[in-house]
């Protein structure tokens, strides 16, 4: 991964600016899922989110239903 992976833009800075990895104390190493904006040290988070279903009783995951047009 290079330095310019990291270049993105910041919401705070309102520019495109680099963002570096800080210490992770998870041991997470090169995935830590941390950035942090190196103009106004912002961090964002950069992880999968996971949508798990509620009320199936095999604990399934299910695709949420899509709104139709009436």
């Amino acid at each position: 991964m290079t330095e310019d992976d990291h270049v993105m833009y910041c919401a705070i800075c309102r520019t495109e600016v680099p963002f570096e990895m800080p210490p992770c104390p998870d041991g997470h190493d090169e995935e830590c899922p941390e950035l942090v904006c190196t103009g106004c040290g912002t961090a964002i988070f950069l992880a999968p989110v996971v949508v798990w279903s509620v009320g199936r009783p095999d604990g399934a995951r299910v695709a949420p239903l899509q709104r139709r047009a009436a």
